[in-house]
């Protein structure tokens, strides 16, 4: 009844199988005899050890697809490593960004290394099912997740290239080896995020400026300047006190500002001349959005076993056609045995019980 096992499981259905028994392995094969795809996330090797790898599974269906996720693959020095998810977002190169500068680096909070692997493990076993509608053949699909971290970099890692320095750990600031500009700042009811930039983003800075000196709290200096010379790359790449200075009195004078309104002032107020700024949103902003609700983005799902409806995030997309939907509650482990086995599989009750006396479901 953890509030995880609801989140990650809502509309799943739930059987147990003991893989290590032969009568599991054979429960197992006939699953596999009438599926689309496998997805799995054992030690590489397992499967093989148990005669159950992709050459066996595709011999029982050769249309299976099956999808293996993997810390760091299944070939090179590292295939057989165990690792969690703060190794994986280390060894990725992520957590080298993450967190304050003079301090060690840190790791973003809940399991992210297994959420950007299952959305590629998702990616790469669609991809391959495009060739099975094709040829008839499905493939094995091997997911190195320590990979996937390394795709979150983004520039990052042309940064030495067309910079000539690298990206630094900076917190809510940017920056490389040079500058530091704050990105987040604090307001009356919490924070916003802000990027102060000149050049192609002038406009919005202008009017940002604007704005403060409509309420006299823009110095003069501010408001006379040259913003269109003084572009992100301008302060990102810069070296020197002075610039720093600089950068350090604008944000001191915005900072002031900002704490004179709530977010949701700030953010009407941002519509309404064009600049470019968001709140930063709790979890109960998050719930209490117009937006979200105008779309019915959230939905109730009840939950017998607690006397209770809880409200759950919906789809990420909507369909015209084939809309998506949370199908329920997260199940009880094994909850569907009857109905995967007996219905999809047509086990007879006597064998059902059979399985279960012998602890193979």
């Amino acid at each position: 009844k953890s509030l995880f096992w609801f989140a990650y499981n809502a509309g799943k259905k739930s059987v147990t199988l003991d893989l290590t028994t032969a009568d599991g392995r054979a429960v197992f094969q006939d699953l596999v005899k009438v599926a689309d795809f496998v997805l799995e996330s054992f030690p590489v090797g397992y499967l093989e050890s148990l005669e159950l790898g992709y050459a066996a599974l595709s011999r029982l269906n050769p249309r299976i697809i099956l999808t293996s996720l993997t810390p760091f693959g299944d070939t090179g020095p590292g295939w057989n490593q165990q690792a969690d998810d703060v190794v994986l977002w280390a060894t990725g190169g992520m957590m080298a960004l993450m967190g304050e500068r003079d301090r060690p680096p840190v790791r973003m909070n809940l399991l992210q290394s297994y959420f950007h692997a299952g959305a590629e493990a998702a990616v790469g076993t669609m991809t391959a099912h495009y060739p099975r509608e094709l040829t008839g053949e499905g493939q094995h699909v091997i997911v190195n997740m320590q990979a996937c971290i390394v795709w979150t970099l983004m520039n990052e890692q042309a940064y030495p290239i067309l910079h000539g320095n690298s990206v630094q750990r900076n917190g809510v600031f940017v920056g490389s080896e040079g500058m530091r500009q704050r990105t987040v700042f604090p307001c009356k009811d919490g924070q916003i995020t802000l990027l102060l930039a000149g050049g192609p983003l002038a406009f919005s800075l202008r009017a940002f400026i604007k704005w403060m000196d409509e309420k006299r709290m823009a110095p003069q200096w501010m408001v006379e300047k040259d913003w269109s010379q003084w572009g992100p790359a301008t302060f990102m790449n810069a070296r020197g006190e002075e610039v720093q200075k600089e950068i350090d009195a604008i944000e001191a004078a915005v900072t002031a500002f900002l704490m004179t309104m709530t977010k949701a002032e700030i953010y009407a107020e941002a519509l309404k001349r064009r600049i470019l700024l968001a709140p930063v949103a709790t979890v109960a902003d998050i719930t209490a959005s117009e937006q979200l609700a105008a779309r019915n983005f959230f939905v109730p799902i009840a939950h017998e076993d607690l006397g209770a409806t809880l409200s759950y995030p919906g789809p990420f997309a909507k369909l015209s056609t084939t809309p998506l939907a949370v199908a329920g509650r997260a199940p009880h482990i094994g909850e569907h045995n009857s109905e995967v086995y007996g219905g999809t599989l047509g086990y007879s009750k006597e064998k059902l019980l059979a399985l279960r006396a012998v602890g193979a479901i």
